[in-house]
């Protein structure tokens, strides 16, 4: 993760995206904390790492959301991150899949190609293992992927993106549901 939010911060320059670069330093630091005994809460630590991300996808600068998304896949990898379960019960919001559908909230305004990367970021969330993936989590990746085809209504590509998304989510959510009932 570390490698992502450096090559981040280096793309991000100019005064523009002051900002981005600002906050990854901020991640970096904290990453580099965790190695020592000053540890902070797993909801803290992404929401840390996944801001410099999010505001590079809101940058609307294509190099920058390409590599944040790059690092939202392995964000997905990392068991800093997604590792372990957590003694304390987190509230919705501080939760690993509210956190990434947030900062990938600006998806229906980001470039045709950032928008397909971003449906398969949501794929790797619904295929990962460490998500619990109930009703209440597709309909809120359905959200994304409806407000992304309803904005890109004229790109074909983004459509049929989406639509296959949310085909391969409903799928494979029928599929455990067939085997839990055998």
């Amino acid at each position: 993760m570390e490698e992502i939010l450096r090559k981040l911060q280096k793309d991000a320059s100019g005064h523009k995206h002051k900002a981005v670069r600002d906050a990854c330093v901020c991640a970096c630091e904290t990453l580099e904390s965790q190695k020592g005994s000053a540890k902070i809460s797993p909801s803290q630590l992404r929401e840390r790492c996944l801001l410099p991300l999010q505001m590079a996808l809101e940058s609307k600068n294509a190099k920058l959301g390409q590599t944040a998304l790059s690092g939202m896949q392995k964000f997905l990898c990392d068991d800093r991150f997604v590792g372990g379960v957590s003694l304390e019960v987190e509230v919705l919001e501080k939760q690993l899949l509210s956190q990434m559908l947030e900062a990938i909230r600006v998806t229906p305004s980001l470039h045709e190609d950032l928008q397909v990367e971003v449906m398969k970021v949501l794929l790797c969330i619904t295929y990962s293992p460490n998500f619990d993936i109930n009703g209440d989590s597709i309909l809120r990746i359905a959200q994304v992927c409806i407000e992304t085809y309803i904005s890109s209504c004229h790109q074909r590509s983004i459509n049929t993106a989406v639509r296959a998304t949310l085909s391969q989510i409903l799928g494979d959510l029928t599929l455990q549901l067939r085997h839990r009932q055998e």
